[in-house]
């Protein structure tokens, strides 16, 4: 299996995921994988543990914002690291925190083949459903995620009415998927990923991922 533009994909039918350019999309999540049997997060739900030094690394150069976060935990032969954004302000600073929070709490999802609190946390509407089209392709396939993801040229713009929109490019070069039967490993190969955000702010403070759109990163990524 090969892995492409991991986050957030949808799941093809074959053994791998593939991705020249797609969309969220309103497609309803599968019933197999736990947690997942509404395609928008529980409203009433509250995160049963606060954020920690074990959270993911995305975390550890945000503000202290005093919201109550779950904990994200990610495999030990995982890492990923996002690029600083030459900027002070507080709004985009928090959004682009919440932006790494989301992808990491996607990886964590397929990793322990359910979803938990960090990804309803995260996420909203079509942002929320295509994470699960992506862990119900990874978990029927028999697959996680491994190695070490690089996210950079990350931008974010502050719009109207309590929303943004953010990007990022993704380095797959030492990333792999793992075939949880065997242990085989398959490298990503060297394709990079561009992906763009639309952020909502909700009652909480957090900015949550509700769509995307995703594509091959080409120029724009160089």
């Amino acid at each position: 299996m090969k892995r492409h533009l991991v986050l957030p994909v949808v799941a093809a039918a074959t053994a791998g995921l593939l991705l020249t350019s797609c969309s969220g999309g309103d497609s309803e999540p599968d019933d197999d994988i736990a947690g997942a049997q509404t395609s928008a997060p529980p409203e009433d739900d509250e995160p049963e543990e606060p954020e920690d030094d074990a959270d993911a690394e995305a975390d550890t150069d945000a503000p202290d914002d005093g919201i109550d976060r779950p904990v994200i935990e990610l495999p030990e032969d995982m890492t990923k690291e996002f690029e600083d954004v030459d900027t002070d302000d507080p709004d985009e600073l928090a959004v682009l925190a919440d932006q790494a929070r989301y992808a990491s709490a996607v990886d964590e999802a397929i990793a322990a083949g359910e979803v938990g609190p960090a990804l309803e946390f995260y996420a909203t509407g079509e942002g929320y459903a295509s994470a699960l089209d992506l862990v119900t392709g990874f978990h029927e396939d028999g697959y996680r995620v491994g190695g070490s993801t690089r996210y950079y040229n990350r931008s974010v713009t502050m719009r109207e009415d309590s929303m943004a929109t953010s990007s990022y490019c993704v380095d797959f070069s030492d990333a792999y998927s793992i075939d949880l039967e065997t242990g085989e490993e398959f490298p990503d190969g060297d394709e990079q990923g561009l992906y763009s955000f639309r952020h909502v702010l909700n009652d909480a403070g957090v900015w949550q991922v509700d769509s995307w759109t995703a594509a091959s990163g080409g120029d724009s990524c160089d």
